[in-house]
């Protein structure tokens, strides 16, 4: 029994091998039998030594199988030895075609597809195809070169002994074979049951980590669009240095933080492979101008020269997803920031010719002067979390999750992303993008004087709507009081409602050109109020807009919202720009707008 589990049961073998292990031991079995049945019998003279001989291959093909770990050689020499001598030899001193011989011969030929893989089992069953051919056509011709059984009834008992023997192997290695398919069948499906089951299960955490994300960025939100709003309203009407200083400030902070959040949503649709490119027309110009602006004051507050030297040449329009691509600048531009104590960062935008004649290879290289990093620094710096030199710059800020977004979202966009980076002297980040050239127009020369950037002096609003009158909903009244006092340059008439209710009283009282509404709301939410509010016959004769102001920032949150029904989207915290661009984008017509200077 032992034997039996050490060389048949046992799963650290292969499949292949334990068959052969099969047809081994039952050979060395049914041989002695054999040759006893001849002897006591007298079936044939001088079949005795030939079947010793066999069983002497079989088990020395035993011992090469499992002491010396050869089991393809062992089964090699066991087929060429059994089929292509031993068994012609048999078949001439064994009777011939009135035994059991041929039955041998079929056995022997199985025997090889099952022991023996690649090419030497093709040669060996070649082989035992001319082998046999040369056998049978030689008893044809010469009948006295076989020695013949000892009557009918010698014959009789050799070929039912054969067909019994040869049956009894053939039914073994068949059974195992059927119990070793039911039984890896079973665990197939045992494992089929579990990984379906963790996949439910992986799914529902998914599913939890998605609310748990969206409810968090809600939360988060919802406070960061006070302070963003109420600290523009600060940089707007404050007029005093000091206060001013403070406000940047803490619109720095705001920034950093709204970034950081940014990040792990970021990362958690990457992982969950729901990140899309969406390619549209842009201004190369435009997300040049936007990427620089963004930063200067950043840099201009540590010490730190900002320069953008481009090649005139580049396309002065390309298409493409302008969003990921600014995404991809800001991280480095950040990074580079981050981790510059003196000196330059400079900017330089490139194109290099692609092979397809419509596109172009769009090249953006940030260099600092910075700390730079070590090799080993660098061989986890687009791994998530990692914090390259931790203690050295554990006062930087960031979650560890920018390079590794950026190398994803290049990676999407069919880039590549390439480093250059000396300890203590700094580090050169290149990112090249292919990008489809929609105007071949060049971009010229990157002029400061062209830059529409915006300064912190200048938070004032882009036209003034008197006329104009919108409702705003949510259930948090600093957000109502934000929205309200972002737009109250602008003369708009403001209403403000605490929730889906009181949204729908005031929307029958009053006519409204534009109606804001929140979604994650208690009692009756955004997306309920907004089914009630198209059902009323005044909402289905004057069809006004209804834009989703909320804090829920996952992706495909857009595409819900629009297919829910509303007429457009914003994310909290919103700007001051952004209200008065979405307000502009939904006035109706016949509202008189004057645009400031």
């Amino acid at each position: 029994m032992n034997l039996f589990k050490k060389y048949i049961l046992n799963e650290d073998l292969e499949i292949s091998h334990r068959l052969m292990n099969i047809v081994l031991l039952v050979g060395i079995v049914v041989l002695p039998v054999c040759v006893l049945f001849d002897l006591v019998l007298g079936a044939a003279s001088g079949t005795f030594i030939p079947l010793s001989l066999l069983f002497v291959v079989f088990f020395i093909s035993f011992i090469l199988a499992n002491n010396r770990n050869k089991a393809n050689l062992a089964g090699a020499i066991l087929t060429v030895t059994a089929s292509d001598i031993l068994l012609p030899y048999l078949y001439f001193r064994g009777g011939g075609r009135n035994s059991s011989m041929p039955s041998w011969f079929i056995l022997s030929a199985i025997f090889v597809w099952l022991l023996v893989k690649g090419w030497p089992c093709i040669a060996i069953f070649a082989s035992n195809i001319i082998v046999y051919a040369v056998v049978f056509v030689t008893e044809y011709h010469h009948p006295e070169y076989v020695s013949k059984l000892d009557g009918e009834k010698s014959e009789y008992f050799d070929i039912y002994f054969g067909i019994v023997i040869i049956v009894l192997m053939i039914g073994v290695i068949f059974k195992f074979q059927r119990d070793l398919y039911e039984k890896k069948r079973r665990e197939l499906e045992q494992k089929e049951k579990e990984l379906t089951a963790a996949n439910i299960r992986l799914e529902k955490m998914s599913d939890a980590k998605s609310i748990f994300l969206a409810n968090m960025s809600h939360e988060i939100r919802t406070p960061i669009n006070a302070i963003v709003g109420m600290n523009e309203m600060i940089l707007r009407e404050s007029s005093e240095k000091p206060i001013i200083e403070y406000a940047e400030n803490v619109e720095h902070a705001s920034g950093t933080l709204l970034s950081l959040i940014n990040d792990i949503l970021d990362f958690s649709k990457i992982e969950a492979g729901l990140l899309e490119i969406l390619p549209d027309e842009y201004q190369t110009f435009s997300v040049l101008n936007d990427c620089y602006s963004l930063l200067e004051m950043r840099a201009y507050h540590k010490g730190l020269k900002l320069s953008l030297i481009n090649d005139p040449d580049i396309p002065s329009t390309l298409f493409g997803d302008e969003i990921r691509i600014r995404q991809v600048m800001i991280n480095l531009l950040t990074n580079a920031v981050k981790y510059t104590d003196e000196g330059s960062i400079t900017i330089r935008a490139e194109k290099e010719s692609h092979a397809d004649p419509d596109m172009t290879v769009l090249c953006l290289t940030v260099e600092d002067t910075g700390r730079g990093m070590s090799e080993e620094g660098m061989t986890h710096l687009f791994d998530s979390y990692a914090r390259i030199d931790e203690k050295k710059n554990r006062n930087i800020e960031g979650t560890g999750l920018g390079l590794a977004i950026t190398k994803q979202l290049i990676d999407l966009m069919g880039g590549s992303i390439s480093v250059q980076s000396t300890l203590g002297q700094g580090s050169s980040f290149t990112v090249k993008i292919p990008q489809k050239v929609v105007s071949s127009e060049p971009m010229g020369t990157f002029d400061r004087k062209r830059r529409l950037g915006i300064s912190s002096s200048n938070h004032g609003v882009s036209f003034k709507a008197p006329d104009a009158r919108i409702l705003v909903t949510d259930d948090v009244s600093m957000n109502l009081k934000v929205i309200s006092m972002l737009i109250k340059d602008t003369k708009i008439t403001v209403d403000t409602a605490s929730g889906g209710e009181e949204c729908l009283r005031k929307y029958a009282e009053e006519h409204y050109d534009i109606v804001f509404l929140d979604h994650m709301m208690p009692e009756m939410d955004g997306i309920e109020t907004l089914s009630r509010l198209k059902e009323t016959e005044k909402y289905q004769h004057e069809q006004t807009p209804v834009i989703a102001l909320t804090a829920n920032a996952m992706l495909g949150a857009e595409k819900i919202y629009l297919d829910t029904g509303f007429s457009d989207y914003l994310t909290k915290p919103a700007k001051g720009s952004d209200l008065e661009a979405m307000i502009l984008k939904h006035l109706p017509d016949s509202i008189k707008v004057t645009y400031n200077e």
